[in-house]
């Protein structure tokens, strides 16, 4: 499955100002609560503020381009905006919905062909160990037996880093 980040907003989501080249943002995703997944990109100086309503997924942060550098820069991030979820993701151990295991479950199977994750050993209880290639931190990934409902579940977070 081959999937990418949305281009970048071009308004904050904190303050409503306009994003300009240059700016640094922090992309946030989080899911309101009785409402599908969502993205928002606020500039740095709001995003310690910044509450997004609902479970946050993940964050990362990322330099606002010239929108076609920005395209050039989107391929070239594509990897690291996949890998920094990923690693978002274990920020926070909340995941009432399961949505957070099924990302981490999903991304990790793109970042182990990307040679970013190496599986580390067989399923244990449930999960399966990850030895990040550059932090050489072990992840412990949900074993999921991914089924079209896990898909469905997920769905509004694959189209949004879809775009």
């Amino acid at each position: 499955m081959e999937w990418q980040v949305r281009p970048i907003a071009r308004q904050c989501a904190a303050s409503g100002k306009e994003l300009r080249p240059g700016d640094m943002v922090t992309c946030v995703v989080h899911k309101p609560l009785g409402g599908m997944i969502e993205r928002a990109d606020v500039l740095m100086e709001h995003a310690a503020a910044y509450q997004p309503p609902g479970l946050l997924l993940g964050r990362w942060t990322r330099e606002v381009k010239e929108r076609g550098e920005e395209e050039q820069a989107q391929r070239a991030q594509l990897l690291a905006s996949r890998e920094e979820l990923f690693l978002s993701l274990y920020e926070e151990e909340a995941d009432p919905t399961g949505d957070r295991a099924v990302l981490k479950h999903i991304l990790a199977m793109l970042l182990e062909r990307r040679r970013v994750l190496r599986p580390a050993g067989p399923a244990e209880n449930g999960s399966l160990p990850y030895l990040h290639a550059a932090t050489k931190q072990l992840y412990q990934v949900p074993a999921i037996d991914l089924q079209p409902d896990h898909i469905r579940q997920v769905g509004a977070s694959l189209d949004m880093l879809a775009g």
